[in-house]
């Protein structure tokens, strides 16, 4: 509790910089596992000052360089401004130190105020370069990876709750298994969304097992930085090392929040919260500022003497784009975000949720993620909402 106000971060994330997740994996699958050895980080990790370097395997044939203080990636990266190596002590103090383990999060939620915590994948996969890659070794480390997060959460389990993660790459009947074999054997409050695909996009009738699972376990789906699908819509400004340095940050502002709007685009007009009006989604780490400008501009070419029932020959939308998101949808706020307040005066206040990003270089400072929000020039009541009230009525039960 802060300041009389109850406290959930919707999104922080589970930092297993040395790979412990890897220990979880099924002795059927030991010797096709990712593998890895640890290394002093020269550059300062995000945890302390050991990270991992993964070694050549079937899934990272050619191996995986640890990471460094360099914006991109490959050798001919930039460095960054800041030294993490001394960044992060100063930032993150004791926790750095002990690699992020769950006693060191739980004393910091103490510290900042902090009364519980949804942990967002933070492993060493990258889901994005193992597309192609065997779907059962896949699951696998889906499965190993996921029973570590139940077994980081262990540590207190009325304040951390796990995320179910699931990899780009999936056979929908694996994605249904192991969705649900997260939420009803883990206790998984939260499913990541994957990337779609041109072949088949969230609305291809696949999907449909999915939705109708989530729906019947009342757990929400998360679009956390998730790529809408090819092309990402940054992806002008990539590899990083090869475009002005102004141009890292323009991508890094543009990707999460421009993903997040088409995502929630092709959600309402393709019909997927049409046809389950009982599916919970939520969109984690991308601000709260667009919303009540995009929803408008959705609800405005929705309308059948507008865009597209002027120019189309599809059915119209039985409710407005404004109508499902009221229904259906939340996104979480950072606490310092400038254009927050206009999100709650335009009617919002009930679908913005609060996280910190922690324990990220780039997150806000831990002692005044809180703060900033309480400083919002909104009322006591939306404050209280935003950090309590309406990641209980996302989540349910299952995180009190």
């Amino acid at each position: 509790m802060r300041n009389g106000f109850k406290v959930i971060d919707a999104d922080a994330h589970m930092q297993d910089e040395l790979a412990h997740w890897l220990d979880f994996v099924e002795p059927t699958y030991k010797e096709r596992s990712i593998k890895v050895q640890i290394v002093e980080d020269s550059f300062g990790g995000l945890g302390g000052s050991r990270q991992v370097e993964i070694l050549p395997c079937e899934l990272f044939p050619g191996g995986k360089p640890r990471k460094a203080n360099l914006q991109g990636s490959g050798p001919k990266s930039r460095e960054g401004r800041i030294d993490l190596s001394e960044y992060m002590p100063k930032k993150y103090d004791q926790s750095f130190y002990e690699e992020w383990s769950a006693e060191s999060r739980l004393r910091d939620m103490d510290r900042f105020g902090w009364d519980k915590q949804i942990g967002i994948s933070g492993s060493t996969l990258g889901w994005d370069r193992l597309r192609g890659k065997d779907q059962d070794l896949l699951w696998a480390m889906a499965r190993a990876y996921n029973n570590w997060c139940r077994s980081f959460c262990d540590a207190d389990p009325k304040r951390l709750y796990p995320v179910a993660t699931v990899p780009d790459q999936h056979d929908i009947e694996g994605l249904v298994t192991e969705t649900r074999r997260c939420v009803e054997d883990l206790g998984a409050v939260t499913v990541m969304m994957p990337k779609g695909t041109k072949e088949r996009p969230w609305e291809h009738p696949d999907y449909d097992p999915f939705w109708w699972l989530c729906q019947e376990l009342e757990v929400p789906v998360a679009w956390h930085t998730t790529e809408s699908g090819d092309p990402m819509a940054a992806a002008r400004y990539l590899p990083r090392d090869q475009v002005p340095g102004q141009q890292v940050a323009l991508a890094h502002a543009i990707s999460h929040p421009f993903e997040s709007m088409i995502s929630l685009g092709h959600l309402i007009y393709m019909g997927i919260l049409e046809r389950f009006p009982r599916l919970k989604v939520v969109f984690l780490e991308n601000n709260a500022g667009w919303l009540p400008w995009w929803l408008a501009r959705l609800d405005d070419h929705s309308l059948p003497d507008r865009r597209q029932g002027m120019w189309f020959d599809a059915d119209l939308l039985p409710l407005s784009p404004s109508e499902y998101f009221r229904r259906q949808g939340y996104v979480a706020c950072d606490g310092d975000e400038g254009a927050l307040k206009g999100t709650i005066d335009a009617g919002w206040e009930d679908h913005v949720i609060w996280n910190t990003d922690y324990p990220h270089p780039d997150a806000p400072d831990p002692d005044k993620a809180v703060d900033a929000l309480l400083s919002q020039h909104i009322s006591d009541d939306a404050k209280r909402k935003i950090l309590w009230d309406n990641p209980v009525r996302l989540h349910g039960p299952r995180i009190l």
